[in-house]
This record gives C-alpha cells, structure tokens and sequence, in this order.
C-alpha cells in the first residue's frame, strides 16, 4: 500500500514539472525558430495591407503618434498604416511570449526549489540571457535588427510574470493559511 502511494505521488510530481516545463519549453521553441527567420520571412504587412484595407478607421487617430524607438521613427507616414500596426503587434508578441516563458520557467522552479525570491531570481535571470541571446541570434542571421530596446521589452514582459506569479503564491499562502 505504501508502495502504490509513493508511485502515485511520484506520478502525481512528474505530472506537475511537465505541466510547467512543456508550456514553457513551447514558448522558448517559439521565441527560437522566430529569431532564425529573416524580417521578410515572418512579416506581417501582405496580410495586414489585405486586412486593414477597408478598415482604416484609427488612422486619423493614430496619424498624430510619432516616436523613435530603436533609432527608427515609428509612425504612419514612416512606415505605412500595416507597418504601424505591424509594429505594436511585433512588441506586443515580445511582451506577452517572455510573460508567458517568465510564468511558466517561474512556476517550474518554484514547484522544485520552494522558495518564490529564488525562483524569482533564476526566472529573471534567465529571461534576461534568454532575451538577449534572442537579440544576438537576430544580429547572425541577418535582415533583422537586433534591438536592446527589445531585451528592455522583454525583460519587463517576463518581470510582469514574475510579479503576478508571486502575488498568486502569496495570496494562495495566506488563503491556505
């Protein structure tokens, strides 16, 4: 019997790092492979100039923004209204996939280690390698522009993570408490 509760114990751990580890190794596969592409490979204005053909509605809202980031001008008249938009969806993705790494690698060290300032840490460490590894890889395979605006990005996309990962286990403490 006790045998037969260690396994299911065991089996029930291993259910759990997988849980964290394949989500999390997904996102990393993802970050990968994009970094190999060249920018025309993975462009999204053919499909946005098709998509926001008719709709043009923000324009005359959006018209007025002008910022450079990365030493680029970042507006409508520099880059087309599918290049504008194509912009924000390109951050938003750095954003949201290294959130999703950072909650995901966070949650897999915590369910080991235990310890939430030291998973953190290791989490944010690695999101900050990880990101700008992902910069370097962009800078070798040419036709990209390896950023250190997007390493800032994507270090606050996986801090974001980190945050809410650690007011979830707080929260879950003292409700279990």
């Amino acid at each position: 019997m006790r045998k037969l509760y260690k396994k299911k114990i065991h089996n029930a751990r291993v259910k759990g790092a997988l849980f964290r580890l394949l989500p999390f190794l997904a996102f990393c596969g993802v970050i990968w492979y994009s970094s190999s592409l060249t920018y025309d490979q993975q462009s999204l204005i053919p499909f946005l100039n098709i998509f926001l053909s008719e709709k043009e509605l923000l324009i005359g809202f959006l018209d007025g923004i002008e910022f450079s980031y990365g030493g680029s001008i970042v507006s409508i008249s520099a880059s087309g209204y599918a290049g504008f938009i194509e912009f924000f969806l390109r951050k938003f993705a750095h954003l949201s996939i290294f959130f999703m790494i950072g909650l995901f690698l966070g949650s897999f060290l915590f369910y080991f280690i235990q310890k939430l300032w030291l998973s953190s840490l290791f989490t944010l460490l690695f999101i900050v390698l990880f990101a700008a590894l992902d910069e370097y890889r962009q800078y070798l395979t040419g036709g990209r522009t390896p950023l250190m605006e997007d390493v800032f990005l994507d270090t606050i996309g996986g801090t974001a993570a980190i945050i809410t990962y650690c007011i979830y286990r707080i929260n879950k403490k003292k409700k279990d408490r």
